[in-house]
């Protein structure tokens, strides 16, 4: 999954690619199983579809979808904080806190560890704070998002570690609402930047 958004998401695969499954084995040097899976998952999320006899193509990728992509993450996102926020787990806040301090602290251009960390903080708020269910709708996004906040480096690394300190000082300070609005205003923010660097590419279809 991981290999084919990073194709989408850098131009390499367009909107109405055939996407050739035996390249991508080799590529990666897998069999056609777990390639398969990857594609019966992105077709789940509208990235691509799968026609018999035909092949894999890749859908329309424009800024709505991607806007929408974003908004729904977000709204998901922000029930779980709310929850979070509610319940008062100090040994959770206790952690998302100091995870905020390593964001804070690490070298602003490890790009990689910025993700790593920014993963980490999401993944311990939507563990804690979501349901069974939420929590499973939220896994669909763990492969795209680490890419598309890797595509919107024209955010400064102050920027993303204020995202998420306010977001856990609301949680701390048991505002529910607070903390699911800013949430939501942090990932519509990331979803606009990304529109931009996508745009800047090429990579959206013309109907974006």
């Amino acid at each position: 999954m991981d290999y084919i958004l990073e194709q989408i998401f850098e131009g390499r695969f367009r909107s109405g690619d055939r996407i050739d499954l035996g390249e991508v084995c080799e590529d990666l040097d897998v069999s056609r199983l777990p390639v398969r899976e990857a594609i019966v998952m992105l077709e789940r999320d509208g990235i691509v579809t799968s026609t018999y006899h035909r092949g894999v193509f890749v859908e329309p990728f424009d800024a709505k979808s991607i806007i929408d992509d974003f908004e729904i993450i977000g709204l998901l996102s922000g029930v779980a904080v709310r929850r979070l926020a509610e319940e008062q787990d100090r040994e959770v806040i206790t952690r998302l806190e100091g995870l905020v301090d390593e964001l804070r602290a690490g070298p602003p251009n490890d790009r990689d560890r910025v993700v790593e960390l920014v993963r980490t903080i999401l993944t311990t708020e939507h563990r804690a704070g979501g349901s069974r269910r939420l929590r499973a709708e939220l896994r669909a996004f763990t492969g795209y998002l680490p890419l598309v906040f890797r595509i919107s480096s024209n955010r400064s690394h102050a920027d993303t570690v204020d995202a998420h300190a306010r977001v856990v000082r609301a949680i701390a300070a048991g505002d529910g609402e607070k903390a699911a609005r800013y949430r939501v205003d942090d990932f519509r923010d990331a979803g606009r930047r990304v529109v931009e660097e996508l745009e800047r590419r090429g990579v959206l279809s013309d109907e974006a």
